[in-house]
């Protein structure tokens, strides 16, 4: 999806009724959370509320490219661990700053970054569709949503995606 975007349409402005920012903004956004989980491996603690908001990474689809394959080798480190490893998640449930130390584990934690990555890929999706910009017709769909839709045939049955 990021090879098939230009500097022009990645930081176009979606501020309409259904999406909001940029693709570049929602990239960003999702290869953060890669990256707090990949950092927390060596202390153990994952706080994905600490971003770099307004990186080179939400304006430059390259920068956004050299990222996630820097990303992606430290992903297949962390594929070597123990799944049950334990992990301490940090997250701010009120806007007052307090944070709330949580016990989580490896497995858990990379459940949830792929989960959060399909939900912000579907609203790429959206934004790029509306900007014209093809998209893979698997991009922004669930694991469990595209298996319904395999065992559906071609039979389209109504569902959230």
């Amino acid at each position: 999806m990021l090879a098939a975007l230009d500097a022009e349409k990645y930081t176009q402005s979606a501020d309409d009724t259904f999406f909001r920012g940029t693709i570049g903004g929602h990239v960003r956004h999702c290869l953060d959370h890669a990256r707090a989980l990949l950092d927390g491996l060596e202390s153990g603690v994952v706080d994905y509320d600490n971003r770099v908001r307004g990186s080179r990474i939400e304006t430059d689809p390259v920068a956004a490219r050299e990222e996630a394959h820097r990303l992606q080798r430290l992903a297949e480190h962390a594929a070597r661990l123990a799944a049950d490893l334990p992990m301490v998640v940090r997250i701010l449930p009120t806007r007052d700053g307090v944070a709330v130390a949580l016990t989580t584990s490896l497995a858990r934690e990379l459940a949830f970054v792929l989960s959060h990555t399909i939900h912000h890929n579907a609203t790429i999706r959206g934004m790029a569709v509306a900007m014209g910009v093809p998209t893979p017709a698997a991009f922004g769909y669930a694991p469990a949503t595209l298996q319904h839709l395999d065992s559906a045939g071609s039979e389209r049955s109504a569902c959230a995606h």
